[in-house]
Order: C-alpha cells, then structure tokens, then sequence
C-alpha cells in the first residue's frame, strides 16, 4: 500500500470572482481563482441521511437509510496569514468590498465591511484535493472570519465556509499560489480612544491612526494578544424542490467580538469600564516596502472597530514571579455612522469577488 500524504493536499477558490447566480459555479481559471498556500482545510460533507430505525419494520434494527440532502462545510485556517487570503475571506463573510487603485501603479486597497441588511452576500466555487480525491464544490459563502495574533508572532486567519451541497468530481487543474509575504505583529500598531474625540477617518492611512480628533492611546508596546471575529449567524436554505442541495444561504442577526490582553500598566482600563466610556480601537499592519516602486500603498491590513464597550471589569492578574495582564473583554455595537468593522486590506490584486 502507499499512503497518501496531507503535505500534497490541496485547495482552492474562486476569490476573484463571484457566482453570477447562486450555485451556478466558477470557472476556476488563474483569472478567477487562486490556490492556498501554508494552510489547513478541513473538508465536512455535512449530509443528511434518513433511516427507517425508529418505523415498524417487523425487524428490531430497521431495513434501510437514504440520502436526503447534501450538505458542506469547510473549516479554513492560515497560521501565517497573507494579505490576499484576508481579504478574500473578510470579503467572503462581510460581503462589501470595495477596491482602489493606487494611481495607475499595480498596487491597490480593498475596504471590507458588513452589508447592509437585506443585500446578499457574494457565493463562489471552491474545490479541493485530499489523498485521491478532487472535488469542486459550488454555492460557497462566508460564515464567519476570525483575524488573532500574539506579541512577536504571525497573524492567524480563520474563516467558516459553508457550501449548497453541490458537488463533483474534478480533474480541473489547481492555479499558481498567490506569493506575499505573512502579516506580522512586529508591523502591528494599535490604537484605542474614548469617548468624544473617536473620529473615524473617511480615507484611512497605513501606520497613522484613523480613529481620533486627539491623541489615542497607543496600546502596541502593552498588546501581548488580540483576537477579532465576525459572525453572519447564517445557515443554508433548502428549501423544497432543490434536488437535495441547498437553494440559498442566508445570515442571521450578525454579530462581531473582540478580545484583547495587554500588559497592565494603570487603572485607564478600567475606569473605562466604571464609567461605560464609548472605545474606539484600531489595528494596523503595515508591512516594509511598497507593494509597487514610487507607490504610497504597502502590503497590509488595517481594522477599525468604531464603537465598543468593556463589558467586563479588566482587573490586573498574575501570580508572584508574573508580570501584570489584564483582559479587555469587549462588546462590539454600531455608533449609528460607521459600519460596526472596517477592514482594509493591500496588495498587488486588482478586485475580489466581481460579477
């Protein structure tokens, strides 16, 4: 026997392009698609089946079972995450994405946020190969994203895809990896401010702070962790008369979470959190070098959370030999302005999902 190895797995999507109509499909050219690189996708086929087990059958173990409906579910993961696959993900699962080049250099930003309530999100094709198995998969949507990083690492990317349930094999040819370089917290600065002088910049600028009229509070040389999640709270729409495949994916009552631990330093915290102060906080990644020469745009990320509040007392821990942490515990909620996350990200690709 030779076993098959996980190293020579495989995936890929669509990112560039979106579906014209739900689970019409992709063609998963380089134009439209690109595959993974250093990542980890785990492949659910979520069907349902039924069985005759709880009927009258005459027999104590019942007699048969049969597939009723096709499910998919695929848990991404990027330990070392890139700026191209950020995108494509918040995009997948905010569902807004808007793109800008810089000048006329090969160099551009894509500003994602949550649609507006009413409007759908984007559907790709996504297709993997895992042992012997290649299967393209169609009607995929975002679910949830999640962006979290430590002090001196990498920053990790986790996004929920959930699929119609249409499915086939494949012996499409998988499209070049894209290259960039990892988003690292050394590039991380971080800011929060409070109360009246939160002013979300209209055009944000990589490595300046977007988020206030003053001086923010700049957290960078504290931050030992953060992590920030957004979650559609949606389920696929089966339906009558699909086939057995999902007929649509709709969200929830969506929802964002955002957590950080620093290191403490004084009681500002948590007099944020007696007095209910409004925070505002922002991340910003900005890696060395222009994306393209005599341009103004590096590869990175930025995220915006315009209105949060602790929603728990950050009390400083640690034990004898221990340096003092606290914990921002933090409740996400829209300030009535500015969408409830803002992300940019940058890089050398022109657009992401276009029709």
């Amino acid at each position: 026997m030779i076993t098959k190895k996980g190293w020579a797995s495989k995936f890929m999507i669509s990112a560039y392009k979106k579906e014209t109509a739900y689970d019409a499909g992709v063609t998963m050219s380089a134009a439209n698609a690109y595959s993974m690189k250093g990542f980890s996708a785990e492949v659910d086929w979520d069907d349902k089946v039924v069985t005759d087990k709880d009927d009258i059958t005459g027999t104590e173990e019942g007699t048969d079972q049969e597939l009723v409906e096709q499910g998919l579910k695929i848990a991404y993961k990027e330990t070392n995450a890139k700026p191209n696959s950020v995108i494509a993900m918040a995009g997948l699962v905010g569902g807004s994405i808007t793109s800008t080049q810089d000048g006329a250099l090969i160099a551009y930003k894509h500003k994602v946020v949550r649609v507006a309530l009413g409007t759908a999100i984007p559907s790709i094709q996504a297709e993997a190969l895992i042992g012997d198995l290649q299967y393209a998969f169609k009607g995929v949507k975002g679910s949830r994203f999640k962006l979290s990083g430590e002090a001196s690492g990498m920053v990790s990317l986790e996004a929920d895809l959930i699929g119609s349930g249409t499915r086939a094999i494949s012996t499409t040819s998988f499209v070049a990896a894209v290259t960039e370089s990892w988003l690292k917290m050394r590039d991380c600065k971080v800011w929060m401010e409070s109360g009246n002088a939160i002013s979300i910049s209209p055009a944000l600028v990589q490595a300046a702070e977007d988020i206030s009229s003053g001086t923010p509070r700049a957290l960078g040389v504290r931050l030992k962790s953060f992590s920030f999640e957004f979650d559609n709270a949606g389920e696929k729409q089966v339906g009558s008369g699909g086939g057995g495949v999902g007929q649509d994916y709709d969200y929830g009552r969506r929802k964002s979470a955002l957590a950080i631990n620093l290191l403490y330093n004084d009681s500002t915290e948590l007099g944020d959190f007696i007095n209910q102060n409004p925070l505002a906080v922002e991340f910003d990644l900005k890696g060395a070098g222009p994306i393209a020469q005599g341009g103004t745009l590096y590869y990175g990320v930025q995220l915006i959370i315009p209105r949060t509040k602790l929603k728990k007392a950050p009390w400083p821990k640690g034990a004898a030999n221990d340096i003092l942490t606290c914990d921002l515990d933090i409740e996400v909620f829209e300030d009535g302005t500015n969408p409830p996350f803002i992300l940019e990200g940058y890089n050398a690709k022109a657009a992401y999902l276009v029709a």
